[in-house]
């Protein structure tokens, strides 16, 4: 499969994970399929070029806390993503880092 075949086939599959999780979670919604996969896509990038740089500098919290800091920064994503992205709503840290798990 192609580099664009895989990446498209990973987009639309985790816009049904997002729809999948905002079905189960009381506190997000989202408005349509094409906003799922938006949204997957943003948290994607931002999971691509952010939290790497977020670990790496929280290395101390993440020891500290016995890994539960990095859900945080994973929650942190999920809030993010949903600011920048129209028809997603997460309406707390709570949500965001239950979301997070889900979806991982």
């Amino acid at each position: 499969m192609s580099p664009t075949a895989s990446f498209v086939a990973r987009a639309l599959l985790d816009g049904v994970g997002v729809l999948v999780v905002a079905a189960v979670l009381p506190g997000m919604r989202v408005k349509s399929y094409p906003s799922a996969v938006a949204f997957a896509i943003v948290v994607g990038l931002l999971n691509a070029l952010v939290w790497h740089v977020l670990a790496f500098l929280s290395v101390p919290l993440t020891i500290l806390t016995l890994g539960f800091f990095g859900l945080a920064l994973n929650a942190f994503v999920f809030g993010v993503a949903s600011t920048v992205v129209p028809g997603v709503e997460v309406s707390g840290c709570l949500t965001a880092l239950v979301a997070a798990v889900g979806m991982s």
